[in-house]
């Protein structure tokens, strides 16, 4: 089981276009708790990218300096597994700020 983070454009089409998609560990919960991105991550369904864009981009700071999340990612999963995906969602969230959050 992955935890999937989606934006989607909602244009004239009768359904939503996804533009941005990535996915990750779902045990990774604790490091998204200690970096501050969990709410961005979990709660933010149906807002706009540019809303959680400034959050995930402080959590992927964290990640990137702060030494001691290492010790919270499970053995299933690694640091730059995190890092890489927060860096996605934040390139998508930049790419696409009038984009809708959908997560899975």
């Amino acid at each position: 089981m992955t935890f999937s983070f989606r934006l989607m454009r909602e244009d004239d089409s009768p359904m939503p276009a996804v533009v941005f998609e990535d996915s990750t560990n779902p045990g990774l919960v604790p490091v998204w708790d200690a970096a501050g991105v969990y709410d961005a991550l979990y709660n933010s369904d149906g807002r706009q990218a540019r809303e959680i864009s400034r959050t995930v981009a402080y959590g992927l700071d964290r990640l990137q300096q702060s030494a001691s999340l290492a010790k919270l990612v499970p053995p299933t999963a690694t640091l730059d597994e995190a890092i890489r995906f927060l860096e996605n969602v934040h390139r998508g969230c930049t790419i696409h700020p009038s984009a809708r959050v959908a997560t899975a």
